[in-house]
């Protein structure tokens, strides 16, 4: 049985980890399409001070947000290379399989990385203006951040296996 349960671990853990490389891959190619989209919008349909607003926070984007986001799949592929390696060479002891994968703390160092993301897409996703345009314009960004926190809601699922 202990058999079972290692390899459910396993077969979780590694759908869990490609999934998010999916999810961040997928928003990482969109992203900077989207940052000019709205710019352009932006320059388009609201006054000076809304333009200023996305202006700072597509600088904060590009300068934290993609940064950020490279360095974690960076950290994902190394984790998940890691975890490769480790369930090779453990395969035949499920026990230790099993701790191991506790060990890495897969999913709640993934969780704790998300977050950080979300939380720096926070202008989009909190808008404070009065300023509806400024809303609108920011929703593919809203968007990302409502993929993201959802996307660590379901890994919270599968995290005690």
């Amino acid at each position: 049985m202990e058999k079972i349960k290692a390899l459910e671990k396993i077969l979780i853990y590694d759908r869990i980890i490609r999934f998010n490389i999916d999810l961040l891959t997928g928003i990482k190619a969109e992203i900077k399409a989207d940052a000019e989209e709205t710019k352009i919008l932006s320059e388009s349909f609201l006054e000076e001070e809304g333009i200023e607003y996305i202006k700072s926070f597509l600088r904060d984007v590009e300068n934290e947000f993609i940064k950020s986001l490279d360095e974690l799949l960076d950290h994902i592929y190394d984790k998940y290379e890691l975890f490769n390696v480790d369930i090779t060479f453990l395969s035949s002891i499920p026990e230790e399989v099993g701790r191991d994968i506790d060990r890495l703390k897969l999913i709640e160092d993934l969780n704790n990385n998300l977050a950080r993301l979300s939380g720096m897409l926070g202008k989009a996703c909190h808008v404070d203006s009065k300023d509806k345009g400024i809303e609108v314009i920011l929703t593919p960004f809203r968007v990302y951040c409502e993929l993201i926190n959802h996307a660590i809601e379901f890994n919270k699922r599968f995290e005690n296996i």
